[in-house]
């Protein structure tokens, strides 16, 4: 019997039911196989859906790095212009500040000439060098103020007013007494001139060659 079971396959029945098995058997390898390429089809759509991700997410990295390059370009460009605006402001402050220094060198220089001048007028009216009718200046409530000539006006008036030693002129004064007053220089001088009908002293402005001038004006 077991003889006959293995040369069954002989027989057409066994020859049948053989050719079935194999090609159930070669079907199963088949699907598997079948399977397995479906599995690396599923595989390379997502590594391929992947790269593209990944390719996608570079170029927006790139894009965003360029864009940050360009800032950074831009920001340097800005840091750069602020540091010679900078430099430039810092240059005009040292020439104001130089400036000034020289201005207030000048007006110290000045000061000090005047007050030396003043100090000299002052020894020279004390020893007698200057008379007193002929004074260039008149000390006013100080050693600081001085009554002198300022100016010609417009209609051809003498001019005197306050002269402080810091140089600055003051139009608010009053002539009480003095016999003469330098003018505009040593040609021209106020005098006492005469009494008027209301008894009101009046002067006016003598000249060298002995002319009186009534073109006078006080501040």
């Amino acid at each position: 019997m077991s003889k006959a079971g293995n040369d069954n396959w002989k027989t057409p029945l066994g020859v049948y039911e053989r050719a079935i098995a194999e090609v159930i058997k070669t079907r199963e390898q088949l699907q598997t196989e079948l399977q397995s390429l479906r599995d690396i089809q599923a595989s390379y759509k997502n590594l391929k859906s992947e790269l593209q991700a990944a390719k996608a997410e570079i170029q927006t990295l790139q894009s965003q790095f360029q864009a940050c390059q360009k800032e950074l370009q831009e920001t340097k460009a800005e840091l750069e212009a602020t540091k010679l605006e900078l430099q430039d402001t810092d240059k005009q402050y040292e020439d104001r500040i130089t400036e000034a220094k020289e201005t207030a060198d000048i007006a110290h220089s000045e000061a000090k000439a005047a007050y030396s001048q003043v100090e000299s007028v002052k020894t020279e009216i004390e020893n007698g060098t200057i008379v007193a009718q002929k004074a260039l200046m008149l000390r006013g409530r100080d050693e600081n103020y001085w009554m002198r000539f300022h100016s010609v006006d417009s209609v051809n008036h003498d001019v005197f007013q306050i002269w402080k030693i810091d140089d600055t002129w003051y139009d608010t004064i009053r002539v009480k007494a003095a016999k003469l007053l330098r003018a505009r220089d040593d040609k021209h001088w106020i005098k006492f001139y005469r009494v008027d009908s209301k008894n009101r002293d009046v002067f006016a402005m003598w000249r060298s060659d002995k002319t009186w001038h009534i073109n006078i004006q006080l501040k």
